[in-house]
């Protein structure tokens, strides 16, 4: 991966992909839903938290972003491209 991205970066790539923002209650971490139509694999929790607020993730933590969106069932590509990198 040669681009790092935020939260900011995230959260657009999440709502490109269809996820839905649950309500924020003073936390520093967001929780998204995937679209009702996106079938999940079984083990896989039906949602995604990201922690907001951060310029930049590191490294790791991007890689594990990405990683966790594949083991719901979606593309490497597409989000790829979803996040613009």
């Amino acid at each position: 991966m040669s681009k790092l991205f935020g939260s900011a970066d995230l959260c657009h790539c999440l709502m490109k992909l269809g996820f839905q923002a649950s309500k924020q209650s003073s936390s520093s971490h967001i929780k998204f839903f995937p679209p009702s139509i996106h079938k999940i694999p079984i083990g896989i929790r039906p949602f995604m938290i990201v922690q907001i607020n951060k310029k930049q993730f590191d490294k790791h933590t991007c890689s594990r972003y990405i990683i966790e969106l594949v083991r719901m069932g979606f593309e490497r590509k597409e989000i790829l491209n979803a996040l613009e990198i």
